[in-house]
């Protein structure tokens, strides 16, 4: 089968299982008389809508596990540059997930800011290690050696909107696109999906110190902060268009110090040749290359905008 369609119909599986599956456990939950608790609506998409599929891809594949998710050693270098651009990104993150909630309402935030009263190593399991690990073996693992014949711009733009589209809501699409697109590119040039793995954990991870410090800056402080400012949501349009330059001012000192790291680390491993045309076939034989937008793919995006549709626009 060609590899590009393998992993769009995988990806159009996932988008498949998450836009039903939680319909369903919503549907019985009202009429068995039963609330999921928030860590158990954590686990359950985590464990029961990834895992579970990827254990299966893999039987039904047979393909080897290690060759196909990038299990290769990190070196230290490596890992530095890593540590550097998951810093470096977050101002460009943070700016896109505030112009996204012009649009869109932040889904999460509240969540967040529920989940900090637990201790902060079950914070990190839960919303940096988890994700880091399973959304890094779909997005970064199959889906990457799936498309190891397409161009690596298209393939890493492909890539994000997967990583995107499976957060299934808009807010958290805007960042998490540019995201899986910056570290899809990361893991070609160092070979390892642990790279992506160290941002994903770090990106994640920062998110509930933060969301920590808040509820601690909360307890003693009380009314005098805004809660509902700290965790945007509900936030006017007004407050949050005045929030904008910190970050925006941040992006423009940090983007160039990224594409820094990137080349540093595109010389350190020695992958000059990704991104040029002729070399890469004389160090790196392409086959034919694969069609990756396909039926499967535009199956995904058609299910996925009307699920925004749905749930975020005609609710409103």
């Amino acid at each position: 089968m060609n590899s590009a369609k393998r992993g769009n119909k995988f990806i159009l599986i996932l988008i498949l299982i998450m836009t039903l599956v939680p319909e369903i456990i919503g549907y019985l939950a009202l009429h068995l008389n039963f609330k999921l608790t928030s860590v158990s609506a954590i686990l359950i998409p985590q464990l029961g809508f990834i895992v579970i599929p990827v254990i299966l891809y893999f039987m039904i594949t047979r393909q080897p596990v290690k060759k196909t998710l990038l299990f290769n050693k990190l070196d230290i270098i490596n890992v530095l540059l890593a540590i550097g651009i998951g810093l470096l990104i977050q101002p460009l993150l943070s700016l896109i997930n505030l112009v996204s909630q012009i649009f869109f309402e932040n889904k999460i935030s509240g969540t967040i800011f529920t989940l900090a009263e637990f201790p902060l190593w079950l914070l990190l399991i839960l919303v940096a290690v988890l994700p880091a690990i399973n959304e890094e073996i779909v997005t970064r693992g199959i889906l990457l050696t799936n498309y190891k014949n397409v161009n690596i711009f298209k393939a890493a733009l492909v890539s994000g909107l997967s990583f995107g589209m499976l957060h299934m809501n808009a807010n958290q699409f805007s960042y998490a696109f540019v995201m899986g697109t910056i570290l899809f590119i990361l893991v070609k040039i160092t070979g390892s999906i642990f790279s992506s793995m160290l941002i994903h954990f770090l990106i994640n991870g920062l998110q509930m110190v933060i969301a920590k410090l808040a509820l601690f800056l909360q307890e003693i402080f009380g009314n005098s902060i805004d809660y509902d400012l700290i965790a945007q949501e509900a936030v006017s349009k007004d407050a949050i268009i005045s929030l904008l330059p910190i970050p925006l001012v941040l992006t423009f000192i940090t983007l160039p110090l990224v594409f820094l790291l990137f080349y540093a680390a595109v010389k350190h491993n020695k992958k000059e040749y990704l991104f040029v045309k002729a070399p890469a076939e004389e160090i790196e034989p392409i086959k034919n290359k694969d069609k990756i937008f396909d039926v499967y793919l535009i199956s995904s995006i058609i299910i996925f905008i009307a699920h925004v549709i749905i749930k975020e626009i005609l609710v409103l």
